[in-house]
């Protein structure tokens, strides 16, 4: 009997440690020509927001980091130091992944990353398809920073020319990264892995032509892509956001219709937003939980809701991930409709052309657009309603 009880604690420890060991994540780096002293860090990212994860200090060329995870995850590295370009690799880990980082010198795109994870595996294949570029753009972009320095130091015109120089640089090099990339999807079957890089490329498209002209060339390879989609995948949320990425939108100005959209309560309840709140003037308030101005117009909103709710209806929709929503809703405790698509500035906001928040749309109680502006300063809501809130 004490046998059987022994083997059965044995079986028991085995099964624990087994699963503890399936569970860990390994990444090890060593790089050639870097000093010692500097920090590697990994972020997780949702939306816009990346949250410290890890960090080492390189010894001897060396990091390392350990740990355990329960699924599969994209995850940013970065390098922090004096001779470092202020940009991110994606790392992929999973249970059981094991990771290895080798490379020479301060340019991490021309880094080599070696993993036992699929989606890193593909994520090398697109990143060995720059080639030199990746080196070069690098370069350019730790020159770029080094010259916003300089400016916010001594705004002058010479500053202000060197760091447009650069960010042009950056944009020609960037273009043509990207063609070589889309050359390579083009022979890729399509997978989930797939459309998201395709959704993340498409929003570079929508983001660069807001500053520059974005090529033609690009706009043509990211539709021939987008075609490569079948009738459910373009159906898809992530297909219709494709979709609006690349292909031209009507943007809804003052005068014109309110867009309609299916939108979710925190609880997933559906919303047809143009159909479901007619009747009273809606005041549209697209934010997010890292806008301090979003929320510095909380306690103004709160005012107009108590004072004004039977003629208007505040309806805050947020551009964050449904995790980070709902953390900041706890946090505010906001009494009016709240509600999202999970698809940020480019879902229903971008009906309205909305890139920076806050913004606000005013609609009348017939659905017609009344105004629209961005920005927040104490008062500014009550000034724009004065009209509807006498």
């Amino acid at each position: 009997m004490k046998t059987k009880a022994v083997l059965t604690i044995l079986l028991v420890v085995m099964v624990i440690t087994g699963s503890a060991q399936s569970n860990s994540f390994k990444i090890v780096g060593e790089i050639e020509g870097v000093v010692d002293g500097d920090v590697a860090q990994l972020f997780t990212v949702e939306g816009r927001m990346g949250t410290l994860f890890m960090k080492d200090t390189i010894h001897n060329g060396k990091f390392s980091f350990e740990g355990r995870t329960d699924s599969l995850q994209k995850l940013s590295f970065m390098v922090y130091g004096d001779n470092w370009p202020m940009m991110g690799l994606p790392v992929w880990i999973s249970p059981g992944s094991r990771t290895q980082i080798t490379g020479k010198g301060y340019y991490l795109s021309s880094w080599s990353i070696k993993s036992n994870v699929k989606e890193q595996q593909e994520e090398e294949i697109y990143r060995d398809a720059m080639g030199e570029l990746s080196a070069q753009f690098d370069s350019l972009l730790f020159l770029y920073y080094k010259s916003l320095d300089r400016m916010r130091q001594l705004d002058n015109d010479s500053n202000r020319a060197e760091s447009r120089r650069y960010s042009d640089q950056l944009d020609s090099i960037g273009f043509i990264q990207q063609q070589k990339i889309f050359d390579v999807m083009a022979t890729r079957p399509v997978t989930d892995s797939w459309i998201n890089k395709l959704a993340e490329y498409s929003g570079f498209a929508v983001n660069d032509g807001r500053r520059s002209s974005y090529p033609e060339e690009n706009i043509k390879q990211l539709q021939d892509l987008y075609n490569r989609l079948n009738d459910e995948q373009k159906q898809s949320p992530r297909g219709q956001l494709i979709y609006r990425y690349i292909f031209p939108m009507q943007i809804i100005q003052e005068g014109q219709p309110m867009a309609d959209g299916e939108l979710y309560d925190p609880r997933g309840n559906p919303f047809k937003i143009a159909e479901d709140f007619r009747g009273k003037y809606l005041l549209l308030d697209f934010w997010g939980v890292g806008c301090g101005p979003c929320i510095a117009a909380f306690p103004e909103m709160k005012e107009i809701h108590e004072a004004h709710g039977d003629k208007l209806t505040i309806i805050s929709i947020t551009t964050d991930t449904e995790k980070a929503w709902k953390e900041g809703l706890e946090r505010h405790q906001l009494p009016w409709v709240n509600l999202t698509d999970n698809l940020g500035t480019e879902g229903y906001a971008s009906h309205y052309g909305v890139r920076g928040i806050p913004s606000y749309v005013l609609i009348t109680p017939d659905g017609i657009v009344e105004k629209k502006w961005s920005g927040y300063g104490k008062g500014s809501l009550k000034e724009k309603l004065k009209d509807i809130l006498k």
